[in-house]
């Protein structure tokens, strides 16, 4: 009877402790927010995929120390792709499921965003994306539990276009050469949409190529771009396949403006050195040359936080700074809601306004796309930024108007 008394005695000591493990995990889950952040940190794009999750490790950083996100502590879960939809999804799954993620994110790949954009609607999470920019992700693709904190192709081609019929009215002949893929195709035709509307009389697109991810020869395209007599050349280009595309230009010769969504990136002019980018044109929401009182102060945290660090890290260069405000803006965003409940964060978000380091932003209440002005500038030869390589001018200011979107012509059936 004892020895049975003991058995039982014993067996429920197993059962509390057991318990108490499963509910320790738990009770500490209770206690954090998770942001759940998927990114190619293998591969041929692993240096944009580091960077970006080094500007989301800042601003959860920054939350934190100015005392959380609703009285509980950011944590950042960080999985690879590889640039992969298939595997984007999977580690969707597992960052919700497994980790307890409400909030996903990514900023590489319009494709990966989309493949996301179905494991969050199905599981009613939300879905942030800080730099795929397919319009169709805020248009014709649109879920509800997506957003965009990061200009959609539609506003990056037209402060492009923009920036270049304004300076420079004299150049009639256009070419665009983008990726082969979902936001490369719909780069070119926000380029064409805003080169339409708004260009000079005499001015045409001569041509037009797509290209494989991850080329490794431009040459052909180089080529055929010198033979159309283009002055122009339209980019949305990224990773190795700008650095690329400036290189193989430069050494064959061509007498081009590039305009190129991603050139803000001392990474790029560096790899290529230096030469093959000056004069050369960028644009985005955000550079680090804005001249903005918010600007100033983001730089003077960074660079307490960087000043030793290497190269690529140094300033909040294109990716990273749209990153870091981007999860800023999500933490705002949930800060309003006053909850992490889904539901109310949606409706917290949209329509809502931040003063980001460009200036005001805000997030359109029926396609979910940040709506702000954009900066264009020219690479220089010498900036305050970097003492052995030139970057980026600087930027003008485009107005939100003129780079905008009207809601009826997003394709989003929600937008009239």
């Amino acid at each position: 009877m004892k020895k049975k008394c003991l058995a039982r005695v014993f067996a429920m000591v197993i059962f509390v402790f057991v318990a108490a493990a499963f509910m320790v995990p738990a009770a500490t889950a209770g206690d954090e927010i998770v942001f759940g952040v998927i990114e190619p940190l293998s591969g041929a794009f692993k240096d944009v995929g580091d960077r970006y999750v080094n500007a989301v490790k800042f601003a959860i950083e920054q939350i934190n120390a100015e005392g959380g996100l609703l009285g509980k502590k950011v944590v950042g879960i960080y999985e690879d792709d590889a640039l992969k939809p298939a595997i984007a999804t999977r580690k969707a799954k597992k960052l919700i499921l497994k980790d307890g993620a409400k909030f996903i994110m990514t900023g590489t790949g319009s494709h990966i965003t989309l493949a996301m954009a179905k494991v969050a609607k199905k599981h009613k999470v939300i879905n942030v994306s800080y730099g795929t920019e397919a319009a169709s992700i805020t248009g014709s693709r649109f879920t509800r539990y997506t957003f965009r904190a990061c200009m959609n192709t539609d506003q990056h081609s037209a402060v492009l276009v923009q920036y270049i019929v304004d300076k420079y009215p004299d150049l009639k002949k256009y070419y665009i050469i983008c990726q082969d893929y979902s936001f490369g195709r719909e780069a070119a035709e926000g380029f064409r949409k805003k080169f339409e509307q708004i260009k000079p009389k005499g001015a045409r697109i001569v041509g037009e190529i797509f290209h494989p991810i991850a080329t490794k020869d431009f040459a052909p395209y180089i080529s055929a771009i010198m033979a159309s007599g283009a002055e122009v050349v339209l980019s949305g280009n990224w990773g190795q396949d700008l650095q690329l595309l400036m290189k193989h230009g430069y050494s064959l010769g061509w007498k081009v403006k590039l305009a190129d969504y991603f050139l803000a990136d001392p990474v790029h002019i560096k790899a290529v050195g230096g030469k093959p980018a000056i004069g050369n044109i960028s644009g985005d929401f955000y550079m680090i040359s804005t001249d903005t009182p918010q600007n100033e102060a983001f730089l003077k945290k960074w660079a307490a936080k960087f000043k030793d660090a290497p190269f690529e890290y140094k300033w909040p260069t294109g990716a990273m700074g749209r990153a870091y405000w981007a999860v800023r803006f999500l933490a705002a965003a949930i800060e309003k809601a006053g909850t992490t409940d889904v539901e109310k964060v949606i409706k917290a978000w949209e329509g809502m306004e931040i003063e980001a380091a460009w200036g005001k932003a805000k997030m359109r209440a029926c396609d979910h796309q940040m709506i702000g002005p954009g900066v264009a500038a020219e690479v220089v030869p010498k900036t305050k930024f970097y003492a052995d390589i030139p970057y980026m001018g600087t930027p003008t200011i485009i107005p939100a108007v003129q780079i905008t979107t009207p809601p009826g012509k997003t394709g989003n059936p929600r937008c009239k």
